[in-house]
Formats: structure tokens, C-alpha cells, sequence
């Protein structure tokens, strides 16, 4: 069983659900209100025993993010902001926005993740490999080092489909027992993943997920298998899972009224729906909220 989930961990590390063409806010008009791109450096990863041999020096990927600060500029938690496997496209950079001002105005710090950003890559995210969960890390540390006047050291993440996938996997243990991660100083506190791949898992933060029982990308089944198996995790408040009837996949995407099918354009599952819901992603928004505000203001 433990070999199965490890099977299951790396799929979600390092294969792409879709190849899909993979866009960032470089030069995307929708991204005009961000802050300033700010390139970080991200947690080196540990020498192999070759490495070592060789005398070499542990190195890391540079990562690009965009820094919402606190409003009120005094110790907050942070609200971490990863892309789906398509990137920040026009849809998504409106939605991410709407959550920004919204957790800025509830007293949060806000960090967008583009892991596309002045990488030149076009299509699959198998060739990033861990780069979202890094760079998620990543922030962290960058907060901790740069800003921890700003900082209450609480932090959440938020991710959407293959970004939810991430989210459900740094919720759990055997992403901490992997050597790639040797380095990492610092989790994260709680968890929001929209439309993920659902399994059962022990979790060692608390995470919600959301998901339309139309979603055709990925199984609401499994969510609810998940939810109806792990009474134990759900009694305790680990783990909350919302189905929403008559939702799609992307249904927080507020561009995307009508119900949208993709193509050989754009990616290479075709034919798959997409399509926004006004009651599901209101909802969704608020738990979302209140969640973040339970488990990452200090009292």
C-alpha cells in the first residue's frame, strides 16, 4: 500500500495530467494589476551521492512571484497562490486577483506563484518537475527571510486542478519522507484545492477541497469515495471535501460563462468541459475564507 501511494505521490510531482499550452502573466493583460514581479531564489536541493563525489554544490531553481503585502503592514498570515498545469492565463489571472483583494482585505499577506515565468517552456509541465511545490516552499522561505516583520508564520496554499493535485500532496506525510525535499525547513499550515485528483491519504495539515459533480477532468467520485472512507479525518476537521451539484471543472472561472470544450489547440485531452458557477464559486469563496482565517490567524 505505501509503495502504491508512493507510486501515486511522484505521478502528482512529476507527470502532467494534460499537456496543455502553458502561459504566465508576462505580457498577459489581465496580470496589469499585479505587483511587480519579484524573481526569488528557490531551497536548494540535496547533492546526490555522485554529486557529493564530484565535489559538487547544491543549487536550486530561481522562481518568479508576484507580492501582495499585508494591507495594514503588521504580522499576517500568507496565502500562497499556485497555477493550474495550464499556467496564469487570462481566466485564471482574474480569478487569482479576486482572491487576493479579498484575502488582503480580510487582513492576509497574498504570494502568486507563476512557475512559467522567463522559462520558455510552451507545453507539458513534465519538464518543471517539482517546480510548483518548490516554489510554494520557496515562498515561504523568501517571507521568513525578507519580510518577517510581515509574517505571523502561519501560511496557506491554494491550487486549482493540477495546483490542487500539489496542494493534496504537500498535505501529506510522504512528501516529507522524500530525499528531493531534504532541505525544506518550513510547511505549510492549511490547504484549499479546488478540483484536484482525490485520494485517500493521511494529512498532516488540515485541507478543503471543492469540486463540481460534473467535473469531467477529474473524478468527483473518487472526492466523495475519499470523504464516505476517512470518517476519521473528517470528524477531527482535517479534511472537509464540497461537492457542488451541476458544476463543471474551473467552475471559480468567472470569464468563463459559457461552457467551454477544449481542443487540439489548446490541449491534447479534447473535448473536456469547463464552465463557470456563480452559487458554487460564491460558496466556495467564502469557505475558503473562513477556513484560512480558523487555522491561520493567531488568537
Amino acid at each position: 500500500m505505501k509503495k502504491l501511494l508512493m507510486i501515486l505521490f511522484l505521478f502528482l510531482n512529476f507527470s502532467s495530467q494534460a499537456l496543455s499550452r502553458e502561459l504566465s502573466c508576462k505580457d498577459n493583460p489581465k496580470c496589469k494589476n499585479f505587483p511587480k514581479v519579484t524573481k526569488i531564489q528557490g531551497i536548494k536541493y540535496p547533492l546526490t551521492m555522485v554529486q557529493k563525489q564530484k565535489g559538487e554544490k547544491p543549487t536550486g531553481d530561481d522562481y518568479y512571484i508576484f507580492h501582495f503585502k499585508p494591507l495594514h503592514k503588521k504580522p499576517s498570515p500568507y496565502v500562497v497562490i499556485i497555477p493550474t498545469s495550464g499556467g496564469i492565463g487570462e481566466a485564471a489571472a482574474v480569478t487569482k486577483e479576486r482572491y487576493a483583494k479579498k484575502l488582503l482585505q480580510r487582513g492576509f499577506g497574498v504570494i502568486i506563484l507563476d512557475i512559467f515565468y522567463n522559462t520558455g517552456i510552451t507545453k507539458g509541465t513534465i519538464t518543471r518537475g517539482p517546480a510548483s511545490s518548490m516554489g510554494a516552499l520557496s515562498s515561504i522561505e523568501y517571507l521568513k527571510s525578507e519580510f518577517p516583520n510581515l509574517t505571523n508564520n502561519k501560511f496557506g496554499i491554494v491550487g486549482g486542478s493540477r495546483g490542487g493535485m500539489t496542494v493534496l500532496s504537500l498535505a501529506g506525510e510522504l512528501i516529507r519522507e522524500n530525499y528531493l525535499y531534504k532541505n525544506v525547513k518550513h510547511w505549510f499550515d492549511a490547504g484549499v484545492a479546488f478540483y484536484p485528483s482525490c485520494g485517500k491519504q493521511k494529512l498532516l495539515m488540515p485541507v478543503v477541497v471543492f469540486i463540481g459533480e460534473l467535473d469531467e477532468w477529474v473524478s468527483s467520485t473518487n472526492c466523495k469515495m475519499w470523504k464516505n472512507r476517512d470518517p476519521e479525518q473528517i470528524s477531527s476537521g482535517m479534511l472537509q471535501i464540497f461537492i457542488y451539484k451541476n458544476a463543471h471543472h474551473g467552475f471559480n472561472r468567472e470569464m468563463h460563462k459559457k461552457l467551454v470544450r477544449s481542443t487540439e489547440k489548446n490541449h491534447d485531452y479534447v473535448g473536456r468541459a469547463s464552465q463557470y458557477n456563480q452559487e458554487a464559486d460564491k460558496d466556495s469563496e467564502i469557505k475558503m475564507i473562513e477556513f484560512f482565517e480558523k487555522k491561520l490567524k493567531l488568537q
